[in-house]
């Protein structure tokens, strides 16, 4: 199911399955997390919790941690892709570097059994305040596209 969220004056879309969330990560979306990081992300989080309650009839088996780590993750992983690009396509041949990128378009948020790395999100969740400080890193970036 195709949901819409309003953040911060931009548009966020996110299609809603069973224990997964996929968000486009289009430029709305980033200029929408550009500004408050912590707090968008915290928001667009409750509000698809909410939402994915009202619609499943059950809780969405992610943690906020780990869910806010994962979507910053993704965040960032863009970022380098394409800051390094000359080099990482060098590093990633054989369409491996396009591949990552493709992966970016939409950040895939799911439970375990439906989300095969949710395991590493999980671990990186334990640093969820060290990695909020990497994030002015980007915020430029973010509102820039």
């Amino acid at each position: 199911m195709k949901l819409r969220y309003e953040i911060d004056g931009h548009e966020v879309i996110v299609n809603i399955h069973e224990q997964l969330v996929c968000i486009t990560n289009d430029d709305a979306f980033k200029k929408a997390i550009a500004s408050r990081p912590v707090h968008s992300v915290a928001f667009l989080i409750n509000s698809l919790r909410a939402d994915y309650a009202r619609i499943y009839g059950s809780v969405l088996a992610i943690g906020d941690d780990s869910f806010a780590v994962e979507i910053w993750g993704h965040l960032y992983a863009e970022y380098c892709l394409l800051k390094y690009k000359t080099v990482l396509r060098f590093v990633f041949p054989f369409g491996l570097y396009n591949r990552f990128l493709r992966s970016c378009r939409v950040f895939d948020c799911g439970a375990r059994g439906k989300d095969p790395n949710r395991w590493v999100w999980d671990i990186l969740a334990r640093y969820r305040h060290k990695i909020e400080g990497w994030l002015p890193k980007i915020g430029s970036w973010l509102a820039s596209r």
